[in-house]
């Protein structure tokens, strides 16, 4: 499994477990998507935690960028957060940060406290 996801109230809030790369992307996606049909999950905004990522190529961004126009078509808000040192690089580099509202853990932390117990296990 490469996703995990918790749902309160119309927030959607998906760790993703493992890098994104080539011999998994099209899983990412799939697993993704599978939220969203599957589950019915209906959201307003979705904020993705990349704080077990520590790696990404190319293929994991097409997914990314896949991933995230599917949800922006629907009018979600998307939130990424929780990126280390290489992973905020590339997302600068590819212009993911231009188009994604990118934060640090802290203040997603203090943005959306009902996360917080779900995110306990990144103190420092």
């Amino acid at each position: 499994m490469l996703v995990e996801f918790i749902l309160e109230n119309d927030h959607l809030l998906i760790s993703i477990m493992d890098d994104i790369m080539m011999d998994n992307s099209r899983e990412f996606y799939i697993e993704f998507e599978r939220i969203f049909v599957d589950e019915k999950v209906s959201v307003k905004t979705l904020s993705l935690n990349f704080g077990e990522v520590r790696f990404m190529d190319s293929s994991g961004i097409g997914a990314i960028i896949k991933c995230t126009n599917k949800v922006k078509e629907e009018g979600i808000n998307i939130i990424v957060f929780n990126l280390n040192k290489t992973l905020y690089s590339v997302f600068r580099l590819s212009g993911l940060q231009n188009i994604l509202e990118t934060l640090e853990l802290d203040t997603f932390r203090d943005r959306f406290p009902e996360f917080k117990p779900y995110l306990s296990k990144y103190n420092d």
